[in-house]
């Protein structure tokens, strides 16, 4: 079943968005070890008003187990989603001049995670994650839904492309290059998969 996350859920979904995001986790965090962001990135899940937000995220429980989550956004909605990071990044940093970088364009909606449990890696859980949060963006008012892709990870792009999901530019983000995808709603009317119920 895909459903909204729960706050509760943010032990089990925290470490899930950090095997996805890696690195970046740290930037968001303002730390410099994987140990010290978790506790925090959690707290970013429980939030009720961050991008990291159990409300911006859906998840697929198995057996009363979090198997994946995908996580999605207004990008128009950062100035107040990302407050509470800021200002936990200028703590933990040092630097009272904290800027978030930008993934999108002010106008998308922005897939900003999809992550699986290894435990079920392979069984077309991030797929069904994915089109889920496509369906729910749509429902909610999304006319372009972006993300980035890693571009040293050719055959998840190419699982993004056959959603529906085209190229658009080059991106740089926390020093690395990832290719800018993007959905757009009319897509959604030549898809060929049933709609997740979310």
């Amino acid at each position: 079943m895909i459903r909204i996350a729960k706050k509760e859920e943010a032990k089990q979904v925290a470490p899930l968005i950090m095997q996805a995001i890696d690195e970046i986790a740290l930037m968001l965090t303002g730390t410099n070890t994987f140990e010290q962001a978790l506790p925090i990135i959690e707290s970013y899940v429980a939030s009720d008003c961050n991008r990291l937000s159990y409300q911006n995220c859906i998840v697929k429980e198995r057996v009363g187990k979090i198997a994946g989550v995908a996580i999605g956004y207004f990008i128009k909605d950062l100035p107040i989603l990302d407050a509470e990071m800021v200002e936990i990044i200028k703590v933990n940093s040092g630097n009272s001049m904290v800027v978030v970088e930008k993934e999108a364009e002010d106008t998308d909606y922005y897939i900003d995670t999809v992550s699986v449990n290894s435990d079920y890696q392979g069984a077309g859980i991030g797929t069904e994650l994915l089109k889920g949060l496509i369906d729910y963006a749509i429902k909610i008012g999304a006319n372009r839904i972006t993300l980035n892709v890693d571009q040293t990870k050719p055959a998840v792009r190419r699982l993004y492309e056959r959603i529906g999901f085209e190229f658009e530019k080059e991106r740089l983000i926390a020093g690395h290059t990832y290719d800018y995808l993007v959905y757009k709603k009319e897509n959604s009317i030549k898809k060929e998969y049933k709609a997740a119920e979310v």
